[in-house]
């Protein structure tokens, strides 16, 4: 890390809640004002002093442990040695360590964004994906039958989305509302033009407590039945996850191994078909596995890949890699596969064809 913002710690934990017991077993002391911990590094030079509100928000100083005195270098873009950067990281990678081991993830920023994200997985179980590479973080909500969005998360600069001189960034979803009431909708406090969508079949509706969950939810509700079709509301309980074979040799793997443990990233039970796609030079579902045990506890982390838990798999069937290419993939509805999805219910059908026929 060649330069710390100024809000670095703000960013490390934007998706993270505080967990008092976590705090308390990694070492914080509990304060009037919150909880607060003194951490020596790089051969106890440096202490960080991270302090953590009431509320949740963590602020930070590096302070030089000979002098006592903050350690200015830290953050100023122009100091680039070694020794800087070396600090930095090391830092950086403190603020990683308390992250992973005291709070709990969450799914977005906001809370009134996670109150309803966990309301969408409980009743609907429809998952997330990430379709854009420049915006990882923006989360969209589909349909598992025909793939259709029916809502898009965002983080965005508050000032954009409602077009005046508002400061600071706020969660939002864009969802799908009938043409005629266009007019009506962007009247409600709370309710603005489609960010990045059209915005005459389209509205952004704020995530930040300014309209009542009930009221999001409508809207949600309606925007599903609105794009969901004739597709059939059930999901399938089968699901595609990608591997990466530049860093994970699963051809290697699986002709040793029929049982692995692989990183849980869906709300997956036992008894579920999970399809493992592998990439390019291959792009193709390679084998059928049933998951045969879940919510493993495994945390890891390194620079390719970060998990809290694995479920255990059992490989039932190999495909050849020509087959279930991702050409074919696309036919269904299934446009990429930079994260996990469930199985569109017509290309389940295909695969069940495959079954018989073999």
């Amino acid at each position: 890390m060649d330069t710390i913002p100024a809000d670095l710690e703000t960013l490390v934990f934007e998706k993270s809640r505080m967990n008092e017991q976590k705090l308390l077993a990694y070492g914080f002391r509990h304060t009037k004002s919150g909880w607060t911990i003194t951490i020596p590094f790089h051969d106890q030079e440096f202490e960080a002093h991270i302090r953590v509100s009431k509320d949740g928000a963590v602020t930070g100083t590096v302070i030089e442990a000979e002098l006592q005195e903050e350690y200015l270098p830290l953050r100023v873009a122009s100091q680039t040695s070694a020794f800087v950067s070396t600090v930095r990281q090391e830092y950086y990678d403190l603020l990683l360590d308390i992250r992973d081991k005291a709070f709990d993830e969450q799914l977005f920023r906001s809370a009134q964004a996670n109150r309803i994200g966990a309301r969408i997985e409980r009743e609907f179980k429809d998952g997330f994906d990430h379709p854009f590479k420049k915006r990882p973080d923006y989360t969209c909500l589909r349909i598992p039958g025909n793939q259709k969005w029916y809502g898009l998360i965002m983080y965005e600069e508050r000032a954009k989305v409602q077009q005046d001189d508002s400061e600071g960034y706020v969660e939002l979803i864009n969802l799908k509302v009938p043409e005629a009431e266009v007019p009506k909708l962007i009247c409600e406090t709370g309710i603005y033009p489609a960010w990045h969508m059209n915005k005459k079949t389209w509205v952004s509706v704020l995530l930040d407590d300014t309209l009542k969950d009930d009221r999001i939810w409508a809207l949600i509700l309606q925007s599903r039945n609105l794009v969901s079709g004739t597709a059939v509301p059930k999901a399938s309980n089968e699901w595609i996850v990608p591997s990466n074979p530049k860093y994970y040799d699963i051809k290697r793997h699986f002709r040793i191994n029929h049982i692995s443990h692989w990183k849980q990233s869906i709300r997956a039970s036992v008894g579920d078909i999970v399809y493992i796609y592998s990439g390019a030079p291959d792009s193709a579902i390679l084998y059928k596995t049933i998951v045969v045990e879940t919510d493993i506890p495994s945390p890891y982390q390194d620079r390719n890949i970060k998990m809290k838990k694995v479920m255990k798999l059992k490989v039932v069937k190999k495909y050849p890699p020509e087959l279930l290419t991702m050409k074919v993939l696309r036919t269904f509805g299934v446009r990429s596969m930079q994260g996990s999805k469930r199985v569109p219910l017509e290309l389940k059908k295909v695969i069940d064809q495959l079954e018989e026929i073999d």
